[in-house]
């Protein structure tokens, strides 16, 4: 009950947000989907035949990225996806919040930490992931984050027992010791690193012999054909709506945990497809809702238009994961030699 009490809370609080949202944030947020979005780097495997190198992550810029999570967050919020991802279909009779929490008892379980463990989460967001780690698990989770809005949030919550939260970014050197950490983990936030192994690298650095690095993210799979019309335009508009960076062939992912010096344990992926379809539900009603609302002027039309403008293409990225060209859930579970 106490749970459902908070979910509602935060879906109140996120639409209020929406309703306050300026009208220079709202022209600021509109305006990230060309700067972060279109023509994004890509590595299929085809390149990794011909030893084309990983090109890493390196449109827009820190600014646009956070007025860009700073309204996602909200709009994902008034959903199932506060903690900001859309996890694998693990048992399709449940929800999209259980199949999340099922992820998140993988990952406590990969990353084998345990009592007076310290770990760290790359991309915390507002530190929801965090949280149930460290229940589960009973370590110390330390969060970083480049949205300082998220990381204000984190820091609110009164569960936070255990938990540290900073505003920082993966992509540049860890402000953290060497060997402090008992396990790393990503969650669908480092297709935004603009060198996928120096980031691995800083893991590798801050993790202690025989750490754990857990890794969930986007991955192109083999299908994957850039000189593929149908395809290209499956992946710009699936892009599009699940906000990746990069877009790496996961071959890509394991040389690059390899090349940090890390052992690859598991690299496996999973469809979302049936996770997407829950959620795309939700959200055909709340558009309808939103629609006819901006219609008689009960809420300003920049939030109907914010929420239209995310929820674009959703059957493309259904077809692109259905034909088998990508993943939002490739796992990867790498090991720090002891």
């Amino acid at each position: 009950m106490k749970l459902k009490v908070a979910n509602l809370r935060s879906k109140a609080v996120a639409l209020v947000r929406l309703f306050t949202t300026s009208e220079a944030e709202f022209r600021a947020f509109m305006g990230t989907y060309n700067a972060l979005f279109t023509d994004s780097p890509e590595n299929t495997k085809a390149d990794y035949a011909n030893g084309v190198p990983l090109q890493g992550y390196k449109q827009g810029s820190s600014l646009e990225l956070e007025q860009y999570y700073k309204i996602i967050h909200l709009l994902c919020t008034l959903g199932s996806v506060e903690k900001m991802y859309m996890p694998p279909a693990i048992d399709v009779q449940k929800s999209v919040l259980e199949n999340q929490n099922l992820l998140e008892r993988q990952l406590a379980k990969d990353i084998a930490v345990g009592e007076g463990d310290t770990v760290l989460d790359f991309g915390c967001g507002c530190g929801a992931i965090a949280e149930h780690i460290a229940t589960l698990t009973g370590c110390t989770v330390y969060g970083i984050n480049i949205d300082k809005s998220q990381i204000e949030k984190a820091w609110k919550n009164p569960n936070r027992s255990g938990l540290h939260f900073t505003v920082g970014d993966f992509n540049k050197p860890l402000d953290f010791g060497d060997n402090m950490f008992d396990a790393v983990y990503n969650v669908q936030a480092l297709t935004y690193a603009t060198d996928l192994e120096f980031t691995f690298k800083e893991a590798f650095r801050v993790l202690r012999p025989g750490g754990r690095f857990f890794s969930n993210d986007v991955a192109a799979l083999d299908n994957y054909d850039r000189e593929n019309d149908h395809h290209k335009l499956l992946i710009q508009h699936t892009r599009e709506l699940t906000a990746f960076g990069g877009f790496w062939h996961y071959k890509y992912w394991e040389d690059a945990f390899k090349s940090a010096g890390f052992e690859v344990i598991v690299s496996e992926g999973k469809s979302a497809v049936e996770m997407i379809r829950k959620e795309n539900a939700l959200y055909d009603r709340f558009e309808k809702i939103f629609s006819a609302l901006t219609k008689i002027h009960l809420i300003p039309r920049k939030i109907d238009t914010m929420l239209k403008r995310m929820k674009a293409n959703c059957e493309s990225y259904i077809k692109a994961e259905e034909e088998e060209l990508i993943t939002l859930n490739w796992r990867y579970v790498a090991q720090k030699p002891a």
